[in-house]
């Protein structure tokens, strides 16, 4: 079987050619994982995340980048205004202000962050894994809704922002829900999303006590967030109460489910080829690294890569003088 044969299947069933060739894989150290739900993280899924995070940060390197996270801020507690400060801080970092986000996972990988798409269970929206050679890795569930995903991307930076220290201290299961860490990067991703002056602006004037799902609706087009989101947030700073917050999400849950809503955020039309193509081609174009290595880390076939390679060698100017 062909080398392009065995990356078409190990991109169907998202499994790393080496893993198809019955090699014994990487000898690397292995990544301290951080997930909301770890027991339900197999033994072989983290190996197999493991040699996905190891191949992107290669990758970085041969392509000549460094790893980027925003500065680290130990926080073992949860301090609502202080995560308030810092995800304001981040949004500055990252560039915005008062305005939406937009594509939440483009405008990280924007600023090099390191992302990653893969199905997991359902009960794992994401995880995140760090190492001091590496820097961090954020990885989200591509099976679940977008806007879903934009709060995991947050939420898993938040981690790596307040955490990072403690990614060799696995979360006590029985304490999960509680974890002062879990509140706060929760906290950290609505309050990035929904920055106070945002909250202020929507929903100024709303003297119900309550917020009409229209408006609920509208924000989450608007914002790239969930209803649910927007209830808890407007909860948390004190524009409804948090029992008008909690009963509006109940209601939610018994009409849709507790992990759907309507209306579904639209995927964006134009999709930003992802960082890791990106510096994948990079390193092709400096010989770094070779194509059937380019295919296994991509996850595409051979001549797939090979058309791509092509299409950035070739030379606009010249290809029309020759014409």
């Amino acid at each position: 079987m062909s080398v392009a044969q065995l990356a078409g299947i190990g991109k169907a069933l998202g499994v790393p050619l080496h893993v198809l060739l019955g090699s014994e894989g990487r000898k690397g150290p292995a990544l301290l994982f951080r997930a909301d739900d770890p027991e339900v993280l197999s033994a072989g899924l983290r190996d197999l995340l493991s040699a996905k995070s190891e191949d992107y940060a290669a990758v970085e390197r041969f392509a000549g980048e460094l790893p980027i996270l925003p500065e680290s801020r130990p926080l073992e507690d949860f301090r609502p205004e202080l995560v308030e400060d810092i995800a304001r801080e981040t949004r500055d970092w990252l560039g915005v202000d008062d305005a939406p986000l937009g594509n939440v996972l483009a405008l990280l990988e924007a600023k090099g962050l390191k992302l990653l798409d893969h199905p997991l269970p359902t009960q794992v929206s994401g995880l995140s894994a760090y190492t001091d050679a590496w820097g961090g890795i954020i990885v989200i569930n591509s099976n679940h809704p977008l806007e879903r995903q934009y709060f995991t991307a947050l939420h898993e930076l938040a981690h790596l922002i307040f955490h990072r220290r403690e990614y060799d201290r696995p979360v006590e299961p029985a304490k999960r829900r509680s974890d002062p860490r879990e509140k706060s990067a929760n906290y950290f991703a609505s309050a990035a999303l929904l920055p106070r002056p945002i909250m202020e602006k929507e929903l100024r004037g709303l003297q119900r006590g309550w917020i009409p799902e229209p408006v609920l609706g509208d924000m989450k087009l608007k914002y790239g967030v969930s209803m649910r989101t927007v209830l808890l947030r407007a909860g948390a700073l004190g524009m409804i109460t948090q029992r008008q917050a909690g009963q509006q999400v109940g209601m939610l849950n018994k009409r849709f489910g507790v992990e759907e809503e309507s209306p579904s955020l639209p995927v964006p039309e134009s999709q930003p080829q992802s960082r890791l193509e990106r510096l994948t081609y990079r390193a092709l174009l400096k010989d770094a690294i070779t194509t059937s290595r380019a295919a296994e880390v991509l996850g595409k076939p051979l001549m797939e890569v090979r058309k791509q390679l092509s299409a950035y060698l070739t030379n606009p100017v010249t290809e029309g003088a020759s014409g």
